[in-house]
């Protein structure tokens, strides 16, 4: 299997695109993911995928609070400024905070406040399993998505 290959044809399915937020102590961190699922409705479970290089793994710990932000078409720059190494992420990035001190995009297409339910090995990556504790939405935005190594949006 050519490792190239198998990530370009990965890079062919169309998916939606989130932000992880968190904190570890005072310290916020932040991570673009498109490897996001909803795991199950009863309970309510979400999983997401992190690289174990992720600096941010460390903010994952079992019942640590965090949250998706799963972004709207005009938030591109929010996709591109947390999927970059950076050491302020936040800066110049528009937030509010949880109950729980979770940073919260502003203007996500959908918001998912959640707490860690397990994290499990998956090869290169961590599988974080997290429980919804609270799911926004708004039904008059359009999605951002990930397709072939570029950001899009569905046609009007």
């Amino acid at each position: 299997m050519d490792p190239r290959e198998f990530r370009n044809a990965l890079g062919y399915f169309s998916t939606g695109v989130t932000v992880i937020t968190g904190k570890v102590d005072d310290k916020l961190i932040g991570l673009t993911a498109n490897a996001f699922s909803s795991l199950s409705l009863d309970p309510p479970l979400i999983l997401v995928c992190i690289d174990k290089k992720a600096s941010s793994m460390a903010a994952f710990n079992k019942q640590s609070p965090f949250a998706v932000n799963i972004l709207q078409k005009g938030q591109e720059d929010e996709c591109w400024r947390f999927a970059k190494r950076a050491e302020d992420k936040y800066e110049g990035a528009s937030y509010t905070f949880s109950k729980d001190g979770v940073p919260i995009l502003n203007d996500n297409l959908a918001t998912l406040e959640c707490t860690v339910e397990e994290v499990l090995e998956g090869g290169d990556h961590y599988i974080v399993t997290g429980r919804v504790q609270s799911a926004s939405r708004n039904e008059h935005l359009k999605p951002l998505l990930f397709f072939g190594g570029k950001t899009g949006h569905l046609a009007e």
